[in-house]
């Protein structure tokens, strides 16, 4: 088993205020929750009402397949007219990784 993350710092197009940047990142999120299954929350930046960063957690059986779909989350957030990405950074770690990082108490 993976588990991959992305990071995502984008610009909301034509947000003057923070109601304004929650339609179309609450949008954003939701789509990208039905369409690809992942979790996805705000991040920071969350008082700026031009910028948001979002963090998104899949998981998958092997990493080609997290590679894949997390390409594929890429290029859907890309498409989106309404935020313009300004930078993108990815993980991703092993099963075998997680427990030599994690203890019990």
């Amino acid at each position: 088993m993976r588990i991959g993350w992305l990071r995502v710092e984008l610009r909301i197009q034509g947000a003057r205020s923070l109601k304004d940047k929650r339609r179309p990142l609450r949008s954003l999120q939701e789509r990208l929750r039905g369409r690809f299954n992942v979790s996805v929350a705000e991040v920071a930046h969350q008082d700026n009402h031009q910028l948001a960063v979002i963090g998104l957690a899949v998981a998958a059986s092997s990493g080609e397949i997290l590679a894949r779909e997390l390409q594929r989350v890429v290029e859907f957030i890309t498409q989106n007219p309404d935020c313009q990405v300004l930078d993108i950074r990815q993980d991703s770690i092993g099963a075998g990784e997680m427990s030599s990082r994690l203890t019990l108490e």
